[in-house]
């Protein structure tokens, strides 16, 4: 699939009028950016979304003035809110709306913008972190551990005084640490995953937002008809290898890299698989009731959660819905 040029299209760089265009989407932005600052609970939440103005402005007039647009809104942001905040805020989501904005200016099929978005997620995320780092000596992105066993003590003393026994105060604690350890090692992962969902989640409103103007944008496929690169298959094989030489070998490194491949191939086979299972009960005419029920079914199971992910990762390696296409 591809996205469709903007030859033609009636707001170019010739027929617009760039500065206004620029100033109108760069006020709405630092307004947008101040609310989420100011409403801790949804920051990353609305951050998720703030791309979409700087892609507009780098699809509408250029990446020149996509590129002003973000200089004026970090100014301004670091203004009106606190300058570390304001900082950090835009230059963990400028960048993905900047590349974005790029690659649909310029009619790059779906993949590229997606996987050229989650790299332009990533590194704002850490030329922020660095900015931070290098100026106050803060890691935004660090895990703390001492804040979290602090929280923890502070758990268990009121499961103490609710009657809970020494023992089961142990088993309790030595759970918590067990996850909390197992949460930093996937951290990596997490991380990716949080840039993969912003940039999606960007992809698709920003898409929206074009067609509703006028521009001529190609539908994203079905979803019965997507296809992960089959890289994916391959870590998850990785991962297994990695996992299985850095538990019996003792290699800490060796066995968080194969975590975290794991995690990822993981969600990468359950979307296939679930785009399989989409496909399957449409083939044989699911009702759509059954469908519901059987998806609510896969997230509550861990088991066949499992399962639709493995199935998803074959259908990657060996394209399943060729042969059902065949076989018509």
């Amino acid at each position: 699939m591809r996205i469709n040029p903007l030859k033609g299209y009636g707001m170019s760089e010739q027929g617009a009028r760039p500065a206004a265009t620029a100033g109108i989407m760069t006020a709405a932005a630092v307004v947008y950016a101040l609310a989420a600052i100011w409403l801790p609970m949804l920051t990353m939440m609305m951050g998720m979304l703030w791309p979409v103005f700087i892609a507009l402005v780098t699809v509408r007039v250029g990446l020149y003035w996509g590129l002003l647009a973000s200089l004026a809104s970090l100014i301004l942001t670091m203004l009106f809110a606190s300058p570390v905040t304001g900082a950090f805020f835009v230059l963990s989501f400028a960048p993905t709306g900047l590349v974005l904005g790029v690659l649909f200016r310029r009619g790059a099929n779906t993949v590229r913008a997606l996987v050229g978005g989650a790299l332009a997620s990533l590194g704002g995320k850490a030329a922020a972190a660095l900015l931070m780092l290098l100026l106050f000596g803060l890691n935004p992105l660090a895990m703390d551990i001492s804040m979290a066993n602090e929280t923890m003590d502070e758990t268990l003393a009121l499961y103490r005084s609710l009657g809970m026994s020494e023992a089961q105060l142990e088993e309790t604690r030595a759970a918590s640490a067990q996850v909390l350890e197992l949460f930093v090692l996937m951290l990596p992962a997490l991380f990716l995953g949080s840039s993969v969902i912003e940039v999606a989640a960007c992809f698709v409103l920003l898409r929206k937002v074009l067609v509703r103007l006028g521009l001529p944008i190609t539908g994203l496929p079905a979803f019965t008809e997507w296809r992960l690169p089959i890289f994916f298959s391959y870590l998850f094989a990785f991962s297994l290898i990695a996992l299985y030489w850095g538990t019996t070998r003792d290699i800490a490194l060796l066995y968080q890299m194969g975590l975290n491949g794991y995690l990822i191939s993981f969600f990468a086979g359950l979307v296939q698989g679930i785009s399989l299972v989409q496909l399957l009960m449409k083939r044989f005419h699911v009702s759509p009731l059954v469908r519901m029920l059987v998806y609510i079914f896969i997230a509550l199971n861990g088991f066949m959660t499992q399962i639709v992910s493995w199935m998803g990762l074959f259908d990657i390696a060996f394209d399943y819905r060729k042969r059902f296409r065949q076989s018509k």
